[in-house]
């Protein structure tokens, strides 16, 4: 029989595709109908993904310990139907504590549940050895969203309205989605007979890590450094990437172009670019991960970042913006990558779901802190100040990350 693991993994990079494109990577393109119509700020429009960043982490910690004693098929269907929920929901909102609303309840329980908390939990139970790659596949859903959808959905918000993309997008999550977890998403190598790595004599990381208790990895020194380490490179990721559509109008990338009768505006391209990059650090990175020791992959991540928003932040060539775009995004697309690999390899995969959970709570609620940061000096016109603030806090995390050794 076909070895099914890289059926889990290339499920799991569709899954990814939709759950953060749907909630992260479109929104900022809604933000100036979302104003018009809702009568909303940007930092309200911001805070909206920072409560479901805060609320999402909450969450996890429940969805992770129920993903490392339950059925992770189970829980990503239900979890597809919560979201296409969420999704339908926000089509009907008509004031911004709405959509607020909306963000930290469907959305943050139903995103993690399809997405990213469950198809790591996912592919970890088919790969060991080929872990990083594995989880570095999987993950390219996410950046190839970036890429594809702001593309195909700018032009789309014109045309019908960003209340019907949400439905659209609903509609995908009900009639693509669920079906695809429904019919290829197996659980264990066991349920059909098969092994890790489609290996059956390889040596097992699992026995060396016994199902510990929720309390027992706050006692771990790994534990808190890898914690600590992400949680400021998603603070500063956050603040920049949501804003740099945004950031690319102030630098005067005001010019759309026309590519096979489609229109392709300059600041959407750049935007694109930064996702593109981060398809190409996700591979990247999780092949070093599986090579080399995880402070190096780390470290070598936060400085891309960090080049990236200095980058951004100083350059007014477009052709050298969309570089720096691609350097960031080249950074930034292996962080969620090596953070899952990390935990895998420091506390094994029977215990990953319930660390990632408990991970969130120290990683998760800074991210909006630089959203929103970033987002107010934008309404003060300080973004430039801003964007070189977040990429100081990366190197903060270059240095703690250099201490990531697990042996």
């Amino acid at each position: 029989m076909k070895f099914k693991g890289w059926q889990m993994v290339y499920t799991g990079m569709v899954m990814e595709f939709a759950v953060v494109g749907f909630i992260f990577y479109c929104f900022p393109l809604m933000f100036n109908a979302l104003e018009r119509d809702l009568g909303a700020s940007q930092s309200q429009l911001s805070g909206a993904l920072s409560l479901w960043f805060i609320s999402s982490a909450v969450a996890s910690i429940f969805l992770g310990r129920l993903l490392d004693k339950f059925s992770v098929k189970k829980i990503m269907m239900i979890g597809g139907v919560i979201f296409s929920l969420g999704l339908f929901s926000i089509s009907f909102v008509q004031s911004s504590f709405s959509l607020l609303l909306i963000y930290a309840t469907l959305l943050a329980i139903g995103g993690p549940a399809l997405g990213n908390l469950s198809v790591t939990k996912l592919v970890a139970n088919w790969f060991e050895n080929k872990a990083g790659m594995a989880l570095g596949i999987a993950a390219i859903g996410i950046s190839f969203s970036g890429v594809i959808l702001p593309i195909l959905v700018d032009p789309l918000i014109e045309i019908i309205g960003w209340r019907s993309v949400y439905m659209v997008f609903g509609l995908i999550v009900i009639f693509l989605l669920i079906p695809s977890v429904k019919y290829f998403v197996i659980d264990t190598p066991e349920e059909v007979g098969q092994h890790k790595d489609n290996l059956s004599d390889q040596p097992s990381l699992e026995s060396s890590h016994d199902l510990m208790e929720i309390k027992d990895f706050f006692k771990h020194g790994i534990f808190w450094i890898i914690s600590l380490a992400f949680a400021f490179q998603f603070l500063a990721m956050g603040g920049v990437l949501l804003h740099l559509p945004l950031h690319s109008e102030n630098q005067g990338f005001l010019e759309t172009w026309t590519f096979l009768g489609f229109p392709i505006k300059q600041t959407v391209f750049a935007y694109s670019f930064a996702a593109l990059g981060g398809v190409v650090g996700k591979v990247f990175f999780g092949y070093l991960m599986d090579k080399l020791s995880p402070n190096i992959p780390v470290m070598i991540m936060m400085a891309m970042q960090s080049i990236g928003i200095f980058g951004l932040t100083l350059i007014d060539n477009y052709l050298f913006f969309t570089l720096f775009c691609f350097v960031f995004g080249l950074g930034f697309g292996g962080a969620m990558v090596l953070m899952s690999a990390c935990f895998l390899k420091a506390f094994g995969s029977q215990n990953l779901g319930s660390v990632r959970g408990v991970s969130a709570l120290l990683i998760v609620p800074v991210q909006p802190i630089g959203m929103v940061l970033v987002g107010t000096a934008f309404d003060l016109n300080l973004y430039l100040e801003s964007y070189l603030l977040m990429g100081a806090v990366t190197l903060i995390g270059f240095a703690i990350g250099s201490r990531i050794i697990i042996r």
